[in-house]
């Protein structure tokens, strides 16, 4: 689940339509006050954080040097609301980027596939633990599938991860005569027990038992 922090402000564009960024396995936590940022984003541990500068009495610039020397923050984005202005100071300052006004659903999901942090994918996930050797810089660890498409998955680990790091998927799909994989991957996002992974390498057969696999597990969960 990608975690946005965000102002009460850019709440009338955002409540049309909750399906589009629960597709995007979106959750919005909400700024009551300017104050709030700082005390909320330490709790939230949000992927991405809006900031808007014309929020009277609100030092965004502040507020987002504030967020950068919080060293549990050093992963999350941080972005301006605003125009080629807000873009200038963005650029010299302590965010990441602008988006532009007004917030809505579709330019935060913008905002978040520029960034890497979507977890959106092509293929119907079904949920399913699958036991995975999980290697990374020569190491090997054992993880758990929460969920996994044909282009992706979330896996259950512990271990200390970062979005773009490149690692190696060994596992065997259950049932009789269940087919083993060797799928390199990408980790897009590092979520709460876990990282969503999106697949990098998968060859044309595996691809295609996947397919299977996940088919006959739909049919029999439906």
């Amino acid at each position: 689940m990608t975690t946005i922090l965000l102002g009460k402000e850019c709440s009338p564009f955002l409540e049309i339509d909750d399906s589009l960024l629960q597709r995007a396995e979106v959750r919005l936590v909400w700024a009551e006050t300017s104050d709030a940022f700082v005390r909320l984003a330490h709790e939230h541990r949000p992927d991405l954080i809006v900031l808007d500068p014309q929020v009277p009495h609100f030092d965004a610039p502040k507020c987002a040097e504030a967020l950068r020397a919080d060293a549990a923050l050093s992963g999350t984005i941080v972005l301006l609301i605003g125009n080629r202005s807000a873009k200038r100071k963005a650029t010299t300052g302590p965010v990441d980027g602008t988006i532009a006004r007004p917030v809505t659903q579709e330019r935060l999901l913008d905002a978040l596939r520029r960034h890497g942090l979507t977890v959106e994918r092509d293929g119907e996930r079904v949920e399913v633990a699958i036991k995975v050797d999980l290697t990374h810089a020569g190491r090997t660890v054992l993880a758990y599938t929460r969920d996994i498409a044909v282009d992706g998955c979330f896996l259950h680990t512990h271990d200390p991860f970062k979005r773009g790091d490149r690692v190696a998927l060994a596992l065997k799909l259950p049932g009789p005569g269940g087919r083993s994989l060797r799928i390199e991957a990408e980790v897009v996002r590092v979520g709460t027990g876990g990282i969503a992974l999106r697949f990098a390498g998968l060859n044309p057969p595996d691809r295609g038992e996947l397919g299977r696999f996940l088919r006959n597990r739909r049919g029999g969960q439906s």
